[in-house]
């Protein structure tokens, strides 16, 4: 295999050391070869080179590796390593990652090997509860899926997982699968089976207790496995389930007239759209500390909000009345708009002005300094008329008009 690690022939638990902190600083790679040089450090005692009583007192002290976590370490290249044994990978894991690869090897091998790497973590998880929780209601000598003594009466294992499925995790996929259902779907088995993956279980691993068993919905097929004295483990087909399906929620096929909610309502006896609290998702603590700051943020925001209006008020009233602008009569000169030929862009297009333009001056006021060639007396004039252009006033009044030196 190509870039494979070589078990190195290692006798210096100082080489061990140096091996054990690249691998752990390159861990999501390297996770399964820290297991494995762990284990040979344990397994020839090379911990004791130091006077280190045992490999979890070793890993400790050099690495900060908590007994634990170092056990965790070597159970996973157990698990998942070639051979068990091996500084390398399986090439069927790689891929996985290690929080997936972690949280599987609590899951008893049969389900470990249907996970997907398209599973999340939380299917896993969720997976592990519903396998522990069955395994608390039996003895420990029996197995997860003991074959029935006396089984009486067999059990429509997709007709359960179908009524079971869509009132719960599937409800939301209800709709959809109807709509699939009322296509006309062909007849190659193969792109049947891939529609209702994409429908159901898009991520080819889901495992769901039902009353008397656990069924794990697998990328090849469905896996029933009845708890003790309610049957013997069972594989089904994907195109078995969408049959149950159809038997259940339109019996009269091919009439499929009723609508999804129609059909829901007829077999649930209650609303498809309707949720009750024990169906709500769980608040993550993170996204409860989310939700509390931001109302902690709102109610500063409500405690600043008055203080910040009473202020205005305040200033408001300390304000002097602002006189408004002499409305302008006819008659009265306005030098944008009666000598255009004098004003530069910036003055038909003056930027922003800094403070509100006072009244308009009379149109025989801007006449007398206009004829009076007084320098200071326009520029007066023109700073308080109008903003102060780019260029300066200096630039901009020889543009306007020639005045002698």
């Amino acid at each position: 295999m190509e870039n494979m690690r070589e078990a190195q022939a290692i006798q210096s638990l100082d080489e061990m050391t140096v091996i054990l902190k690249n691998e752990l600083d390159n861990i999501v790679d390297g996770f399964i070869a820290v297991g494995y040089y762990l284990k040979k450090v344990r397994d020839d005692e090379l911990y004791t080179q130091k006077g280190y009583a045992s490999i979890y007192e070793y890993a400790e002290k050099t690495f900060g590796i908590k007994r634990t976590t170092a056990i965790r370490f070597m159970e996973i290249n157990d698990t998942y390593s070639i051979g068990g044994y091996s500084p390398e990978i399986e090439e069927k894991y790689r891929g996985y990652g290690s929080s997936k690869l972690t949280e599987m090897l609590q899951l008893p091998e049969d389900i470990r090997e249907a996970v997907t790497k398209e599973a999340t973590v939380a299917e896993i998880r969720e997976a592990k509860k519903i396998v522990k929780e069955t395994e608390s209601r039996y003895d420990a000598q029996y197995e997860l899926c003991d074959i029935a003594q006396n089984q009486e009466q067999e059990t429509d294992w997709m007709k359960e997982l179908a009524l079971y499925f869509f009132r719960n995790e599937g409800r939301e996929r209800f709709k959809e699968f109807v709509l699939w259902v009322k296509q006309d779907v062909g007849n190659n088995e193969d792109d049947i089976k891939q529609d209702i993956l994409e429908l159901i279980n898009p991520s080819k691993f889901r495992l769901v207790r039902l009353d008397t068993a656990n069924v794990m919905m697998h990328a090849n097929g469905i896996k029933v496995m009845p708890y003790r004295d309610h049957g013997e483990t069972e594989e089904h087909s994907y195109i078995e389930f969408a049959q149950a399906f159809e038997e259940i929620f339109y019996p009269e096929y091919p009439d499929l007239s009723k609508s999804a909610e129609q059909v829901f309502e007829m077999i649930y006896n209650e609303s498809l759209q309707e949720k009750k609290e024990a169906e709500k998702p769980k608040i993550t603590s993170a996204e409860k500390k989310i939700e509390k700051k931001e109302k902690k943020a709102e109610k500063k925001a409500e405690k600043k909000a008055p203080a910040l209006e009473n202020t205005r008020s305040e200033e408001e009233k300390e304000e002097p009345e602002k006189e408004e602008p002499e409305q302008q009569v006819d008659g009265q000169t306005e030098i944008t708009r009666d000598f255009p030929q004098y004003c530069p862009d910036e003055m038909l297009n003056p930027p922003e002005e800094k403070e509100e333009t006072p009244a308009v001056i009379s149109a025989q006021t801007v006449e007398d300094i206009l004829v009076s060639a007084d320098k200071e007396q326009i520029l007066k004039m023109l700073k308080a008329e109008f903003a102060e252009p780019a260029a300066g006033w200096g630039n901009w009044l020889k543009k306007v008009v020639q005045i002698d030196d």
